[in-house]
């Protein structure tokens, strides 16, 4: 079918719109209609090249939500007319994916970055050029998508779409930090550095595994702002002067 995506390209400042062709879905895999994608700092490195395992051209993106318009056929968790949001690819049968932690995946690495299946096909094409798809299994900066079946999950009819998208990385991400790759918890102190996407989803996590002290430091007003309605106990502007003095200033005996 034809797509419009944003694609990157070699000495491009930015992706470019274009016209796409997109194969079919295989039969652990989806086509999705994208509704919304957020934009992480992962996708703008690897845009710049920074991340270099990544070839172009290719279509990045990897917050996207969107409605599944059809399922390969083993596929039983979604059907199409289901609202999803696409998170990352994992293969669901190594031990770290049968121990709940997908992100750890043995194949982790080549299905986020390297930008085609496992068998190095890409399923999208401009007049017969390869583009590089399966960008986190899901390439999302496009109008529809052939993602990894694993990675989308259902969302309820009241989740508005540009609020699922940032669940796919970027929440899970901070969120993730507190509760599962550090374990924060109840009466412990904790600081953040950064107040973006990530770092206040770090923020809501700490307050629901009741941190006594959530410090976050974030140059922005509006973000110190909003890092206090989100649940920080304290904010400090490290335009200010020492940042570690102004932490102990709410932690006397520094964050854990």
């Amino acid at each position: 079918m034809r797509i419009i995506a944003a694609v990157s390209r070699s000495s491009q400042i930015a992706p470019q719109l274009e016209a796409l062709e997109l194969g079919e879905p295989r039969a652990d895999e989806i086509l999705v209609r994208i509704a919304t994608a957020g934009i992480c700092h992962t996708d703008l490195r690897a845009h710049a090249g920074v991340i270099a395992i990544t070839p172009k051209p290719v279509v990045l993106g990897h917050e996207g939500a969107g409605v599944v318009e059809a399922v390969g056929a083993d596929v039983r968790h979604v059907q199409p007319g289901d609202r999803v949001v696409l998170s990352g690819s994992s293969c669901g049968h190594c031990g770290r994916c049968r121990a709940h932690l997908p992100s750890y995946c043995v194949e982790g690495m080549h299905r986020s970055f390297a930008a085609c299946r496992l068998d190095g096909s890409m399923v999208l094409s401009r007049d017969g050029e390869p583009v590089h798809s399966h960008f986190f299994g899901q390439s999302s900066f496009a109008t529809h998508v052939v993602a990894d079946a694993r990675g989308a999950v259902k969302l309820p009819n009241d989740v508005p779409f540009e609020i699922a998208s940032p669940l796919a990385c970027g929440v899970i991400t901070g969120a993730g930090a507190v509760l599962r790759s550090y374990g924060l918890r109840a009466g412990q102190n904790f600081a953040v550095f950064g107040a973006g996407g990530v770092g206040l989803s770090a923020v809501m996590a700490a307050r629901i595994a009741g941190a006594r002290r959530i410090v976050a430091v974030e140059p922005l007003a509006s973000r110190r702002a909003l890092a206090l309605e989100l649940g920080a106990t304290d904010v400090v502007d490290p335009a200010d002067g020492d940042v570690v003095a102004a932490v102990r200033e709410h932690c006397p005996d520094g964050v854990d």
